[in-house]
């Protein structure tokens, strides 16, 4: 039972510690999340000044409109600490899909405040919620190949007039073809060291792959990364380290390149001095997405000069999982039995890797038309 005289916050503030106790399950990333989402639905009880205790159905609706089509006071045009005052919850109208899983979070909250008896009813156990159709063929969130190709250009088009700015490049590169070339999620990269990446010894000779850490459940995971292997190598030529990855190495895997005033050249021939320099991983999925969202603009605008307003369209539409649903898209497009898309992505429910299968049945749709007549 939490005290009566507890406000909004110290009722979040309790929730999330309840959230974040040991045995929870909570990994640091999802509760950073839960953090966000309980900061936003402060921040509008107190613009609307409804304290929590008041609300109904009606206020949730409200709310979830809000995060649909926010004020220009509650978007933020810069980047500042949440404990700021200058902090605001959005940087821009949610998706739908959002949307869902902000409901779905605060959801949990007052389901949990009703639990310990702080409240009577939970406002967004019946609020209705717009789903997209989740059968075969319904998720349309992927980039085509000449899409994610003109991303990679724009990367490669930056000026790189110092080794800095060389790095910063190769940095980028590197992290986009990860997300695209694995399918791992924002949170999973944040998480990678060198000695994730592991060489099996199969039957049909040696593979890679990339151990994803203490996921739901607590079992570590392996997903093949082959694919990846070539930019990986790229990359870690670029910075004087040897192709391949050894557990031995302290360079982050995605190292945090600061702004301000950088050195011209990267410190000194020796890589030792290379991994000091670099060994801050970007340990963030709002860092991961600020870089993505950086390149996506970037091929946006060289595509609008091309009369190709579609596909700018779409990469300004946008966001870092998109590699993630493209990566199971193209597999599918190149005959990858769906099963062994499901294992790639650890999807626990086949029908979700399901979703991305509308390319390869038009495929067959297309290889079938014309094949058997009626004979008329």
């Amino acid at each position: 039972m939490l005290p009566a005289e507890f406000s909004d916050a110290q009722w979040v503030r309790a929730w999330l510690d309840a959230k974040s106790a040991p045995g929870v399950g909570l990994r640091g990333t999802t509760l950073s999340q839960y953090e966000l989402e309980g900061l936003r639905l402060l921040w509008y009880a107190k613009a609307i000044g409804r304290p929590l205790a008041t609300w109904q159905v009606t206020h949730a609706s409200d709310y979830l409109a809000f995060l649909g089509n926010p004020p220009t006071s509650a978007i933020s045009t810069e980047r500042a600490r949440r404990t700021s005052p200058n902090w605001r919850p959005l940087h821009g109208p949610l998706s739908e899909a959002s949307r869902r899983q902000s409901a779905v979070i605060v959801g949990t909250l007052f389901d949990w405040l009703v639990r310990v008896g702080a409240l009577r009813i939970n406002p967004f156990a019946t609020v209705p919620r717009e789903r997209v159709a989740a059968g075969r063929g319904s998720q349309r969130r992927f980039l085509e190949f000449d899409q994610i190709d003109a991303v990679f250009a724009a990367i490669e088009r930056r000026a790189a007039t110092t080794e800095w700015a060389l790095l910063h490049r190769a940095r980028d590169r590197w992290l986009v073809a990860l997300l695209f070339l694995t399918g791992l999620r924002a949170s999973e990269v944040t998480a990678l060291t060198w000695s994730d990446f592991e060489c099996q010894v199969g039957r049909s000779g040696p593979f890679w792959t990339v151990r994803i850490r203490h996921v739901k459940g607590g079992e570590d995971q392996l997903v093949p990364c082959d694919n990846v292997m070539g930019e990986l190598a790229r990359f870690r030529l670029l910075v004087g380290l040897p192709p391949t990855p050894s557990p031995a190495d302290s360079m982050a895997v995605i190292p945090a390149l600061g702004g301000g005033r950088q050195p011209a050249r990267l410190p000194g021939p020796n890589p030792a001095d290379h991994q000091r320099k670099l060994s801050r991983q970007l340990g963030t999925r709002q860092g991961i997405y600020a870089i993505v969202r950086i390149a996506f603009d970037e091929a946006a605008d060289r595509l609008t000069s091309e009369n190709r307003a579609d596909d700018a369209a779409r990469l300004r539409a946008a966001s870092t999982h998109w590699l993630r649903h493209s990566h199971a898209t193209h597999l599918l497009r190149a005959g990858v039995p769906v099963t062994d898309v499901q294992r790639a992505l650890r999807h626990r429910d086949i029908n979700t890797t399901r979703r991305y299968a509308h390319e390869a049945l038009e495929d067959v749709a297309r290889a079938l038309a014309g094949k058997i007549s009626s004979g008329t």
